[in-house]
């Protein structure tokens, strides 16, 4: 964190990411390659020089298809990535089918990385409902927060700067809460082309209320029709109870122990600059997810919602208890009947998806506002999600450490092979340095990601789309690269539901 004196707006940064003891650009995967290919060979010629021959060529081809980048990723790893498409291909695993006409019955067969996650409706502990996500193969637990940010419009920069350091504050706790595996912000977005919103005015307009009152209502809901978008914001923490203390000996146990710990998140958020709305319900997931797959049905979800709570008395913007939903679609039918994955896009139901992962944060000190165009409504849906995994408090000091040792080696490497130390080296050690320092200071620590999806309808707006989120993404400082052959799985990141596929990708 860095502020200027006078008018000048503070700035955040220091994002680095985990070099490792990789020699110059080279990761640890790669460099190991090289000292491979380059000491066996001289090993070998020990014994026969014909056979060191062939082991250099078979060397040299093997760092070729390691250090070579296409597109900013190895071919050995494209290869890889091609191999692994093509053979889920082959088994039918990128086509699901779950209509009413298959032989089996559809239970709880969400597509991808959610297909072993079924709701729980709990208790909250408040007299109300809950839903938590449990993922039977993992065992953990995925606890959704509804919540509305404050904005930034009209608020003091002073404010700003609290809810920042408010936010870095609550992050930084969660190194001692050894039960969170990972923590995501999610922010969807969608157009609603202004029937939402003229529904949404005509429904709360009083029966008894003056003539002219109603008119302007009803002018203002009819002049403003393109400006009004659709926007959902909720948390997710991804709880293990196997990581609790003492380990809860069943489920019932394990969602007690989640429930324990949610209130004191909600009141850490609620001084970060949002308003906790609550808990999502299984219901509002139930929709979330049909909405998702299934976006053609978001404007139908969302007014049947809008009914059922104005009937409750509500305001729609929750759901009532579970016994009451008659209207609500079940979990089942949350999934979509048919998807099918490709290798640039994913077809699920009536919608077109693509998916980014971030690659690259900003290189540069950034303002508050760095996010706004990635997260702003525009004329497509858009799903972007932060994903969070911090450190434990006790492991932080030896991974910042960790990292300092890698990057004086990295230096020593280039004295001795007499190459001149770049600005880049510099300012990478500088970052090390300082993230050490505030780590020492009481700062978390933790890795980040970002995942973001767009989705269409018309097959023909999908390049448009894809343009719009790549655009603002560059305006938000930031390198994405498409899912090529793994859309689905960053589709399921996206949803911000408890999905990590760093998790998945060591999952054996």
């Amino acid at each position: 964190m860095a502020s200027s004196t006078g008018t000048a707006r503070r700035t955040y940064g220091n994002w680095r990411r985990a070099r490792g003891f990789g020699i110059g650009t080279l990761s640890p995967t790669e460099t190991k390659v090289v000292f491979t290919a380059l000491v066996v060979p001289a090993l070998v010629a020990i014994v026969s020089g014909r056979a060191a021959l062939t082991v250099a060529v078979v060397g040299a081809a093997a760092v070729a298809v390691t250090v070579v980048k296409v597109d900013g990723q190895s071919i050995t790893g494209l290869f890889a990535r091609r191999l692994r498409f093509h053979r889920a291909q082959r088994a039918g695993w990128t086509e699901l089918s779950g209509g009413l006409l298959t032989e089996h019955p559809r239970r709880h067969d969400l597509p991808g990385p959610l297909a072993a996650v079924v709701p729980l409706s709990t208790d909250d502990g408040r007299g109300s409902r809950q839903g938590l996500l449990w993922d039977r193969r993992t065992g953990t637990l995925t606890a959704v927060l509804r919540v509305s940010p404050v904005g930034l419009d009209l608020i003091d920069r002073a404010q700003a700067d609290i809810w920042v350091a408010q936010w870095g504050a609550f992050l930084a706790d969660l190194g001692y809460q050894p039960m969170i595996r990972h923590l995501s912000v999610t922010v969807d977005t969608s157009p609603t082309g202004g029937a939402t919103l003229r529904d949404d005015v005509t429904a709360r307009l009083h029966p008894d209320a003056p003539a002219p009152a109603r008119a302007v209502m009803a002018a203002l809901a009819a002049a403003a029709p393109s400006s009004a978008a659709e926007v959902a914001t909720y948390v997710a923490l991804c709880f293990d109870p196997s990581r609790a203390t003492p380990r809860p000996p069943d489920l019932p146990a394990a969602v007690a122990e989640v429930t324990r710990w949610l209130p004191g998140t909600e009141r850490a958020l609620a001084a970060t600059g949002v308003a906790v709305l609550g808990r999502a319900t299984t219901h509002w997931l139930t929709d979330h997810l049909r909405a998702a797959y299934d976006p053609a049905a978001r404007a139908d979800l969302a007014a049947a919602a809008a009914a059922a709570g104005a009937a409750d008395g509500g305001d729609g913007g929750g759901a009532p208890p579970d016994s009451s939903q008659h209207w609500a679609v079940e979990w089942a039918d949350a999934a979509p009947i048919r998807a099918r994955e490709s290798w640039d896009h994913w077809r699920h139901d009536s919608g077109m998806s693509v998916s980014w992962a971030m690659i690259d944060a900003p290189r540069q000190a950034v303002m508050d506002r760095i996010l706004a165009p990635l997260l702003a409504p525009g004329p497509f849906a858009r799903r972007t999600t932060l994903l969070y995994t911090p450190f434990n408090a006790a492991a932080a000091a030896t991974e910042v450490e960790r990292e300092i040792t890698h990057t004086h080696i990295r230096r020593s490497w280039a004295r001795k092979t007499r190459r001149d130390e770049t600005q880049r080296d510099r300012d990478d050690l500088a970052r090390a340095v300082q993230t050490a320092r505030e780590e020492a200071e009481g700062a978390g620590l933790g890795r980040f990601t970002l995942y973001a999806t767009t989705t269409v309808t018309d097959p023909d707006l999908l390049p448009a789309a894809v343009a719009d989120c790549e655009q603002r993404a560059g305006h938000s400082k930031l390198r994405l690269r498409r899912l090529g052959g793994a859309h689905a799985a960053g589709f399921a990141a996206a949803l911000g539901l408890g999905v990590n596929p760093d998790e998945l990708h060591h999952r054996h």
